[in-house]
């Protein structure tokens, strides 16, 4: 309950925050609530509306996935074998200090126009996080554990589901957070400037008509999205796996 209270004063915080500024600002810059609430609901109600947010979700939903996959895979190498994880450490240092916009130019080199350079931006941003949480919770499993599994003969393969597995979830589970967070914003920005369906390119256009009520429409939907992918997805998952893993341990 005092979570919800929290999350409430913080987004009233913000429409308090803006009713402040539209008093400051000509509409043209800070336009009026009740104008980009009414964008809002046009924008909503538009017949493409749901065209475009099916386009955003599915570059934002491959990109994750397979950041999730790469990412993931290549922790857990790392985080058994010391040549890899020296030889990727620089790769992933440097695939993170590129500003998303770096990456943009190279994969529109790359692939052109199309979803080719949003699949490409998720990527090279959310990769990196998966990679060094998985890095971290393999390097911190307790290796006595793993070495007593072996000397009993223990399948490499249960060692894995039994050891490996429980004690990286909660990390990926972490890392997945902030990687569709991540994924979120630089797919949007991506197909702004690379394909002409999906939440991007409408944000994107209206800018360019100098529609502001019509941007901040879409800025709002954005963020509403957003906010409903983390706590009506990644919260309640997180939540779930947790309770499964203590009954797991308890049953044990």
């Amino acid at each position: 309950m005092k979570n919800i209270l929290y999350v409430s004063m913080g987004v009233l915080s913000v429409f308090l925050g803006w009713i402040l500024l539209s008093l400051l600002y000509p509409p043209a810059i800070i336009p009026p609530l009740i104008r980009v609430f009414s964008a809002f609901v046009d924008i909503i109600g538009d017949e493409r509306f749901i065209s475009d947010l099916g386009s955003t979700l599915l570059r934002v939903w491959v990109s994750f996935f397979f950041s999730l996959i790469i990412g993931v895979a290549l922790g857990l190498l790392a985080g058994v074998l010391f040549p890899v994880s020296e030889t990727l450490h620089p790769i992933m240092i440097m695939s993170e200090s590129a500003p998303p916009m770096a990456w943009l130019v190279i994969a529109i080199l790359l692939f052109g126009m199309g979803h080719g350079p949003s699949f490409l931006v998720g990527l090279s941003a959310a990769v990196p996080i998966f990679y060094f949480n998985t890095v971290i919770a393999v390097k911190g499993l307790d290796t006595t554990l793993i070495e007593m599994a072996s000397s009993f003969n223990v399948s490499k393969k249960r060692i894995f589901r039994s050891i490996y597995v429980p004690g990286i979830l909660m990390s990926v589970i972490g890392a997945s957070s902030s990687s569709l967070s991540v994924i979120w914003r630089v797919v949007i920005m991506a197909e702004a400037f690379t394909t002409a369906r999906g939440l991007g390119p409408q944000l994107w256009g209206s800018y360019l008509y100098s529609e502001s009520e019509v941007v901040y429409g879409y800025i709002l939907i954005i963020v509403f999205l957003g906010f409903s992918l983390e706590y009506g997805l990644i919260k309640p998952s997180a939540r779930f796996i947790k309770r499964k893993l203590r009954v797991d341990i308890d049953a044990a």
